[in-house]
């Protein structure tokens, strides 16, 4: 986003705009179950009142899914060959020519017609998922994925956006980019904060040692962390604030329950396109 800007939109657009959908390395059916009921595939807008016979659907993964098998095409690219896939479309866009049979397996015929299904749409939206930050490129995939986005921009409308995992893992990025400029990975050792993913981010400093106490507030890193990061966590005095039993809180030397936001404590929760939702206080907390 801060090489190439971040063609953004909200839930409510895509919910009420969207006539082509794309689920890029993500597999909703699942992972979201009530996104496409309610933001992208069956869900009625403002422009699109008969739900998903309105849109035109289109997965990008390597594997069948069952978010693939609703698709109207499923485009089943070649494992670590999103960046070609994405460049190949970019070329098309732009009036060039491919002078091969596939890319990343799948048929240029097949890129020319989504590319052109795209500039026709009156308003398309691009999901992706961890299948497109976890292949060969990482985040060189979401640069150029982005660059598709505003060159298509150039013949209709289309939004970009990233599917969150966990509630309010928006959050924390959100508050971060306004206190620092920064969305993580953000060092404070020099007294004003620096900003270098891979050398900085969590799991860098863990492999590397050279962490000496952690604090761990609202995650789960001892069940989502590599093992050897898993392995210095151990070894090291960790402080949880966290309301559940966890693998984290089974390693902690100290565990700070808290109430839960939104059931037992009023906050605030950013959803997955940013938007802050205020949550509201229903039954009093356990005492204690």
């Amino acid at each position: 986003m801060q090489d190439v800007g971040y063609p953004v939109c909200t839930l409510g657009e895509a919910k009420n705009r969207s006539d082509l959908v794309i689920f890029w390395g993500c597999n909703p059916m699942h992972a979201h179950p009530r996104h496409m009921g309610r933001y992208s595939v069956f869900a009625r807008g403002f422009f699109r009142e008969r739900g998903r016979k309105d849109r035109t659907v289109v997965v990008v993964d390597p594997r069948k899914t069952d978010t693939a098998k609703l698709a109207d095409l499923h485009l089943q690219v070649e494992p670590n060959r999103d960046y070609e896939l994405i460049s190949a479309m970019r070329a098309v866009l732009r009036g060039h020519e491919l002078n091969v049979d596939k890319v990343a397996g799948i048929p240029v015929d097949t890129i020319y017609a989504v590319v052109e299904a795209c500039k026709k749409v009156q308003y398309g939206q691009l999901f992706f998922g961890m299948g497109v930050t976890m292949s060969k490129g990482k985040h060189r995939i979401i640069d150029n994925a982005i660059c598709l986005i505003q060159e298509l921009n150039a013949y209709t409308k289309f939004g970009l956006m990233p599917m969150r995992g966990h509630y309010n893992v928006n959050g924390f990025n959100q508050v971060m980019s306004w206190l620092t400029g920064y969305p993580y990975a953000v060092d404070f050792s020099r007294g004003y904060p620096r900003y270098n993913p891979g050398e900085t981010s969590t799991i860098d400093l863990l492999l590397r040692g050279e962490v000496d106490v952690m604090m761990n507030i609202a995650s789960d890193p001892g069940a989502h962390f590599p093992q050897k990061a898993v392995e210095c966590i151990a070894r090291i005095p960790l402080i949880s604030i966290e309301p559940h039993q966890t693998p984290t809180t089974e390693l902690s030397n100290i565990v700070i329950p808290t109430a839960f936001t939104g059931v037992e404590v009023g906050g605030v929760a950013y959803r997955m396109d940013g938007v802050p939702l205020e949550l509201k206080k229903v039954v009093e907390p356990p005492e204690g």
